[in-house]
């Protein structure tokens, strides 16, 4: 019985190299889903999820049938139950790296259009509000899956390794990569350094 690969993109856990690897492998059998504004937890936000959560289940036998993967920013539970057989994967990042690197991210892109991203840019907070604000960011993405129910968990800290396990649990092999894409030019060394 053939799965649905399920795969989410937290911000800031190289989501962007691995989607172009994703992408450059399974071409037009990925569907891409983007548009559930993830980190706002607003009335009008969550009718945005509600609206998408609708607009894919309607889609089902249509995605079942054209597509291989879903990649995206969404909450896992939007497709839980939609497919006979569902593989939930994801990449994760040390948290106070993956926090300070989306707080520069959001910094260096105003442009971007996205309410969660607009309402940043309007309050300018501290990185220590912001993350009172959203504590657990990353968990939040899991929604009611648990880590030990993802088919394949990948680390940003170990990229390479990570993309290895990829192909070994899914029997896929992926291209390999040209660049690694939004990283901080202005970044010293491999992490941020932070106070204790």
């Amino acid at each position: 019985e053939r799965r649905m690969i399920v795969s989410i993109h937290i911000p800031k856990t190289a989501g962007k190299s691995f989607r172009l690897r994703l992408e450059a492998s399974y071409g037009s059998r990925m569907l891409s889903d983007y548009a559930d504004w993830i980190g706002l937890d607003t009335p009008e936000a969550r009718a945005q999820r509600a609206e998408q959560a609708a607009k894919m289940h309607a889609r089902r036998d249509e995605i079942l049938r054209d597509y291989d993967l879903i990649y995206g920013q969404f909450i896992a539970d939007k497709y839980i139950g939609q497919f006979p057989t569902v593989a939930f994967t994801a990449f994760f990042r040390e948290p106070c790296q993956r926090a300070v690197s989306h707080y520069e991210f959001l910094l260096r892109h105003p442009e971007l259009d996205h309410p969660w991203i607009r309402q940043f840019h309007e309050t300018r907070p501290a990185l220590a509000d912001l993350i009172k604000v959203v504590p657990n960011y990353q968990s939040i993405f899991l929604g009611g899956v648990a880590i030990e129910d993802l088919a394949m968990v990948g680390l940003a800290e170990q990229y390479e390794r990570s993309i290895t396990l990829f192909e070994a649990v899914f029997e896929r092999k992926l291209p390999p990569e040209v660049k690694r894409w939004n990283v901080n030019p202005d970044r010293q060394g491999d992490a941020y350094p932070i106070d204790p």
